[in-house]
């Protein structure tokens, strides 16, 4: 995989650990989600994946919205310049002061339970529009959309009706459901969007379905990328069938999160130590897990693409590579079993897709300090940096 001039004469700079960001990159993609043929569509960013405010800033500007969770993301939108009516907040077992302060904020709620419909609804002006989130199917345990009745979140179908019966002030507008994350496959997608069309078509004042993200990002550079433009043809003849069966407009929200910027991020380390062994090199760098935590939450799932900078001219070791952390947990590792160059102290490691649940992730675990990050618009020919996250934060 290729690494930008730009990012690399910025990263040789540096020892690390340290993020760097490309908004160009960020650019690309939403130009991309721009492009999907869907006659109505809304774009509102995770900012579970990046709450960087240099993203969630560019996101706004470029006329899209962001999908929160926590009082504190929803702040970091409201920085952002954000207007209320470009947030979403869903978030399961909310309590009465995030219900207030989201009435408060003026911005779109999604509800997830029986309970919470009944409870917003207590308080929130007649005719306050929201929407709830449905469980239609899950794809989080299979690589197809099953039913899964136990799943944690949302209404159940049935529980539609009754919840249609009881609100006095609200009027429900919209349906939702998470499906999954890292799918490569747009069928599924598509069998949870269709599945979750047919549910909204009990809503009398439907205007939106929102069915998620969980569009996939190949970590495994020889696997073919997400087909976008087969799901965006898929999901355009889905809406237009379903305005067809309701006869009113209806609105696709997409909630991009890993696959809008992954591929926007590196993270950059230094390896201080070799130790060889009789079947794998460890390669011991100046970074942990706990800083680069994608991999501390899924140990079994994540994987990023890494190099070893500037090591073109080098043979590949005969021996995989354990690219390990500088703490004393015995799960501190970066990369497991990978084939790169032999490793030696002092050289560059980068790791691509770093863009998107990195940072955000990052952990008190280990007691290391916060990484460096640098964000730059090659596109813009602009470059600003903040040393470290606490101060970038400020």
């Amino acid at each position: 995989m290729t690494i930008p001039s730009s990012i690399l004469t910025l990263a040789r700079r540096e020892d690390g650990p340290l993020y760097i960001y490309d908004l160009a990159v960020l650019h690309d993609r939403l130009r991309l989600l721009n492009g999907l043929p869907i006659a109505r569509k809304r774009i509102h960013f995770a900012t579970m994946a990046n709450d960087h405010p240099r993203i969630l800033s560019l996101i706004g500007a470029a006329g899209h919205g962001v999908f929160v969770n926590s009082l504190t993301h929803l702040t970091a939108a409201r920085d952002a310049d954000l207007a209320p009516h470009r947030i979403i907040f869903a978030a399961s077992n909310m309590s009465r002061d995030e219900m207030e302060a989201c009435l408060a904020a003026g911005v779109h709620v999604i509800l997830d339970s029986l309970g919470q419909v009944e409870a917003f609804d207590a308080i929130a002006s007649r005719g306050t529009a929201v929407g709830v989130r449905v469980n239609v199917g899950s794809a989080v345990e299979s690589a197809e959309l099953c039913d899964e009745p136990s799943y944690r979140f949302g209404l159940l179908p049935e529980e539609l009706a009754v919840v249609l019966g009881k609100v006095r002030n609200l009027r429900i507008v919209g349906v939702h459901s998470y499906f999954g994350t890292d799918i490569m496959a747009p069928k599924v997608l598509l069998d949870g969007l269709e599945r979750l069309g047919r549910i909204g078509e009990l809503l009398p004042e439907l205007e939106y379905v929102d069915a998620g993200g969980g569009f996939g990002i190949a970590d495994d550079p020889s696997t073919p990328p997400f087909d976008l433009a087969a799901y965006g043809r898929g999901a355009a003849d889905i809406m237009a069938a379903l305005e067809t069966r309701v006869n009113r407009p209806v609105t696709l929200v997409i909630e991009p999160g890993r696959w809008l910027t992954a591929p926007i991020g590196w993270f950059f380390v230094r390896i201080v130590d070799v130790k060889e062994r009789a079947d794998r090199v460890f390669a011991g760098t100046n970074a942990s897990v706990a800083q680069f935590p994608r991999l501390l939450m899924y140990p079994e799932q994540a994987r990023h693409p890494c190099e070893v900078v500037d090591a073109s001219d080098r043979p590949v070791s005969t021996r995989p590579v354990w690219i390990s952390g500088n703490s004393t947990y015995s799960r501190d590792f970066l990369a497991r079993g990978v084939r790169l160059a032999v490793p030696r102290p002092g050289d560059l490691v980068a790791f691509h897709h770093a863009g998107a649940y990195c940072r955000s992730m990052l952990t008190r675990f280990l007691g290391k300090n916060q990484p460096g990050e640098i964000v730059l618009d090659t596109s813009a020919k602009r470059i600003g940096s903040a040393p470290a996250l606490a101060e970038a934060a400020e």
